[in-house]
């Protein structure tokens, strides 16, 4: 009596636990482009895959699984199941995933997709009768746009209804296993904002090279898992759509194991595939997305301009309570060579937090831009020889500017005509590479700053002429830098004062390449800059 009492608290326990998990229908309505589909979703636990399966999707949905309270970092997942477009595999490639995920804080949302109608309740010896047969052909090529709309129906959903769950709208991602993973490998292309992933894991996907299109300059960053063993014969599949981001120089990292088969999942096999979900969680930390968000950062709202066919990503800080009867000072902050990328978070990891100071905010109320330049390029016309320290570095502004640094200066003189901008108090700053951006942008748009303060930079001494006199420098570096050589600031600072432009040089002794940190320490450096004003 006992045995069967404690059977049954436990079976309430789980149904109770189950219970606990939202359901939402991705849809208020039927489903676009599947409105007479009237079946019913069902569900199989003895079947040829030895795991739990649910078939005829017809209303899409999504089951939530959330961190426990104050564990949440803001990270949001969609999560596509696998089976070949007639089944989900919904434990091993779905609710076990989303339990591993919200153990390190990520907020899951596993995603029924709309599958193709099984006549039977054996929706596995169906999709086996008809492989390599056009009727195959012909369910799944009419099924595929329908889960793929699924898919981004939901990153769109989950990104609608961030705030509910406690996510940063910039940091939810798509995943999908085998036919999962063609509904998360398909959101890398022709996405809108709404729906755009912020990061992708196609694991073992299904994803030919027909499908591959073209790769936008914002595309996101992605992970893939899959087994040179596979017995679908998809391995390939991983390999060309990782060669793809990698001739654009994008955000990528793979995963190929020697054995594991297709759809190992989370199953537990004793070979090293049942470690690749911790890969994936060390990649999300390389990435930044189990990191607990900085509320100090969250007022800088992500944009992208698009220039010249090339899109910048940026993120802009409106001051408090703003008002566009009024007028404000702009600022432009260019970072330094690593936190270049795609992301579109990186490029605030220095300067940001001074101005998102609350004190700050009220004490100088502007609007503050930090566009983000890509990994193959620079803000600045640089030749930089890294084979010694510091490094070798000439600047050359006879040769045309890199894009980047031109389309950082049309969005200001794009902000200049949109936004209320005081024009006389628009201001620029960097570090690093950023600080011989900012040099080099005050020489091609001498009208537009009012002052630039450049960090361990430097600048083109040879063609530096009068028409920067107008705008006021406060160059800092740090004596002991061992990757921007301090001689490259004194040396600008020789050419300004020949010039007669307003300077001044503050040089940190025993200071290291990170003289930003003593920069934007200095109790007048917001002062400084704000007080300038251009005629």
């Amino acid at each position: 009596m006992k045995k069967i009492l404690y059977t049954f608290l436990l079976s309430f326990l789980a149904a109770g636990l189950s219970a606990q998990q939202k359901i939402i229908r991705l849809y208020p309505g039927p489903a676009p482009g599947s409105e007479r589909w009237t079946w019913d979703e069902a569900e199989l636990e003895q079947n040829a895959w030895n795991t739990k399966i649910v078939y005829n999707l017809s209303q899409p949905t999504l089951t939530v699984f959330q961190p426990e309270a104050g564990k949440a970092n803001g990270t949001g997942i969609v999560i596509c199941p696998g089976g070949g477009f007639h089944a989900l595999s919904i434990n091993s490639e779905g609710f076990d995933v989303a339990k591993w995920l919200v153990q390190k804080g990520v907020t899951c949302f596993v995603l029924k997709y709309r599958l193709v109608h099984s006549q039977t309740n054996d929706p596995i010896g169906e999709m086996n009768a008809k492989m390599g047969k056009e009727e195959w052909d012909n369910d799944i090529n009419a099924v595929i746009p329908l889960s793929i709309a699924d898919g981004r129906a939901a990153i769109a959903y989950v990104r609608q209804h961030a705030d509910e769950y406690n996510l940063e709208a910039d940091r939810i991602g798509i995943m999908g296993f085998s036919a999962g993973g063609t509904v998360a490998a398909a959101s890398l292309f022709n996405y809108s904002p709404e729906n755009k992933p912020n990061f992708v894991a196609p694991i073992y996907p299904y994803f030919p090279s027909a499908m591959i299109g073209a790769i936008a300059d914002d595309a996101p960053p992605l992970f893939i898992t899959a087994a040179t063993d596979d017995g679908l014969n998809l391995a390939q599949h991983s390999v060309n759509l990782y060669n793809a981001w990698l001739k654009e120089k994008n955000d990528a990292e793979l995963h190929m194991y020697a054995r594991g088969n297709h759809g190992f999942g989370m199953r537990k096999q004793n070979l090293p595939t049942d470690t690749w979900i911790e890969r994936f969680g060390e990649w999300l930390g390389v990435q930044g997305l189990l990191a607990m968000p900085d509320p100090v950062l969250k007022p800088f709202q992500k944009k992208y301009f698009e220039y010249g066919g090339h899109t910048l990503p940026y993120r802009i800080l409106y001051p408090e309570g703003y008002d566009k009867s009024k007028k404000y000072p702009l600022v432009l902050f260019l970072h330094g060579a690593g936190e270049r990328g795609n992301d579109n978070q990186k490029q605030l990891v220095h300067g940001a937090k001074l101005f998102a100071k609350e004190e700050n905010r009220k004490a100088f109320p502007a609007i503050v831009v930090f566009p983000q330049c890509p990994e193959d390029s620079y803000w600045a016309s640089a030749k930089i020889e890294r084979s010694k320290q510091p490094l070798q570095i000439e600047l050359d502004y006879t040769t045309a500017p890199p894009w980047p640094l031109v389309s950082a200066n049309e969005l200001v003189k794009k902000l200049l005509t949109e936004e209320a901008v005081d024009k006389t108090k628009v201001y620029i700053s960097g570090l690093s590479m950023g600080g011989m951006g900012t040099f080099e942008a005050v020489y091609r748009y001498p009208t537009l700053y009012a002052a630039a303060l450049p960090i361990c930079g430097g600048g083109d001494t040879q063609h530096y002429d009068k028409r920067v006199a107008k705008t006021a420098f406060w160059i800092f570096h740090g004596s002991a830098d061992e990757i921007v050589d301090p001689k490259l600031s004194q040396a600008m600072q020789t050419k300004l004062k020949l010039l007669k432009t307003e300077n001044k040089y503050t040089e940190y002794p025993g200071v290291n390449h990170n003289s930003w940190d003593s920069a934007f320490a200095e109790p007048d450096f917001l002062a400084w800059m704000f007080s300038h004003k251009r005629k």
